[in-house]
C-alpha cells in the first residue's frame, strides 16, 4: 500500500518534527543524573568515613581504568568496596581484585545481590532523573561492589544504601 501525499509535504513534516525534537532537547539540556560528571572521590570519602566510624583502618588502591578499591581491616575482618557504576561490564575485574578477601556481592538501595541488578539500576536512574527534572533533588543511590572475609560475618557495615 502506497501512502498518498506529496513528497515535499512529508519532507516538511519530517523537518518540523526533527527541529521540534532538537529544540526540546536543547531546552531540557543534558541528562542531570550526576553519573557522567560525578566526583569519584565522593564515593571513596563516603565509604572510608562509614568504615572509619566502625573502627576499620582503610587504604586506597587506585587503578588507571577502573574505580578505586577501598580496602578496610578491623581485627580479622577484611573488606573491599568500590563504586560499581559500570556494573556487569567489569564484574570479573572486581572479582579478581577482591579474590583474596571473598566473593564480590553488590549492594544497592539496602539490598544485597550476587550480580549487578540491571533492571533495578535502570529503574532507579529513571526515577532519579524524573524527580530531578521536576525539581526534587536528593542524593542518588550508588551501586557498591562489596567483598568481605568470612570472619566479617554477614554484615554490610552500612554500605548497602550509600547515596551521593
Amino acid at each position: 500500500m502506497q501512502l498518498r501525499g506529496s513528497t515535499s509535504v512529508r519532507a516538511g513534516l519530517f523537518a518540523v518534527l526533527a527541529l521540534g525534537s532538537l529544540g526540546l532537547k536543547a531546552t531540557v539540556g543534558p541528562p542531570r543524573d550526576s553519573l557522567a560528571d560525578r566526583d569519584p572521590k565522593r564515593f571513596e570519602q563516603t565509604a572510608t568515613g562509614i568504615l572509619h566510624a566502625q573502627g576499620f583502618s582503610t587504604t586506597l588502591h587506585t587503578y588507571q581504568y577502573r574505580s578505586t578499591l577501598v580496602l578496610a581491616a578491623r581485627g580479622d575482618c577484611r573488606v573491599a568496596v568500590r563504586d560499581a557504576k559500570w556494573g556487569a561490564g567489569v564484574a570479573a575485574v572486581f572479582a579478581e581484585d577482591a579474590r583474596t578477601i571473598g566473593p564480590v556481592q553488590y549492594l544497592y538501595r539496602g539490598h544485597r545481590y550476587s550480580q549487578p541488578p540491571g533492571l533495578s539500576l535502570r529503574l532507579g536512574r529513571l526515577q532519579y532523573e524524573i524527580l530531578d527534572r521536576v525539581g526534587v533533588h536528593s542524593p542518588m543511590p550508588i551501586l557498591v561492589a562489596f567483598a568481605g572475609s568470612p570472619s566479617c560475618g554477614d554484615s554490610q557495615f552500612g554500605l548497602a544504601d550509600v547515596r551521593i
